[in-house]
């Protein structure tokens, strides 16, 4: 994929030339590429559009503030979807559930697996979003909850389904290690293959088994979780990816990354670069 435009600070259409843009095919924005603990960059957020069909994936807590800076609303898009429940992920949700309700007056409709919906709703929004004047408000009751169908349970979970014309494979990643291997993990965390051509490994540890358990005959772009100090725990470091193979690396745009980022030169590792926010990759 490649950039074709970025839109800038103050744009009042940001959407509509995602839209446009997906006309000829996918389109990708970033609304944020930085970590948990970025300062210069807002949390990574994902704007997937195809034909003119927008799905958001992951809402962090600044995210709908940011998706104003460029003219859009929280509730504007037509799908959207969380990958794991840390803040720099979810914490604008409530913020979409409640003002979807009682403003906007509509239904989002959230794709999530029926394992994770549980997780999402007692951990996460319950405390904030059950109670309501009359009494209590279920997760359906504030999201049209579309579940994927599970194709794998092994050697990683892979859900799949389409909207709107765009085929999405969503793949359990190891975020959290909690039983000593990269097959799985007691905290829910997930990528996901768009079209079968660009992966998006949203937040994970250095995994290479990623690249074995799915179809990557087609992929020409991924988008890597990247920490740009040590030890890596939780997520990839950039040294640990620079161990990758060439092939990968070179199709590999760097994300979640902090704001040391000017310390490093990807593309002289190898890479295709540090992937950049707001900027429209068709």
């Amino acid at each position: 994929m490649k950039v074709i435009q970025t839109i800038a600070p103050g744009s009042s259409d940001g959407l509509q030339r995602m839209c446009d843009a997906s006309q000829s095919g996918l389109a990708l924005c970033f609304p944020g590429v930085g970590s948990a603990f970025a300062r210069q960059h807002d949390p990574t957020s994902l704007i997937i559009a195809k034909q003119g069909v927008t799905l958001l994936v992951d809402i962090g807590t600044t995210i709908p503030r940011v998706l104003s800076s460029r003219g859009i609303g929280i509730g504007d898009f037509d799908y959207y979807h969380i990958t794991h429940s840390h803040a720099d992920h979810i914490g604008g949700l409530e913020e979409l559930l409640l003002f979807s309700h009682y403003v906007l007056k509509k239904t989002p409709r959230l794709i999530l697996s029926r394992e994770y919906k549980k997780t999402l709703w007692d951990h996460s929004l319950r405390g904030g979003c059950e109670h309501h004047e009359n009494g209590k408000f279920r997760f359906e009751d504030l999201a049209e909850l579309i579940f994927p169908n599970q194709t794998a349970e092994s050697p990683r979970e892979i859900y799949e389904l389409e909207v709107g014309g765009i085929l999405l494979l969503i793949f359990r990643t190891v975020h959290i290690p909690t039983e000593g291997d990269n097959s799985g993990s007691k905290f829910w965390s997930t990528g996901l293959l768009i079209d079968g051509r660009v992966l998006f490994t949203a937040d994970t540890r250095f995994d290479p088994l990623i690249f074995e358990h799915l179809p990557m005959d087609n992929v020409d772009t991924i988008f890597h979780d990247c920490q740009l100090y040590e030890p890596s725990v939780v997520h990839a470091s950039y040294d640990q990816l620079k161990t990758l193979d060439a092939g990968l690396r070179s199709r590999m745009h760097l994300t979640h990354y902090g704001d040391t980022f000017q310390k490093f030169d990807p593309s002289a590792d190898g890479f295709a670069g540090f992937a950049q926010p707001w900027a429209i990759y068709q």
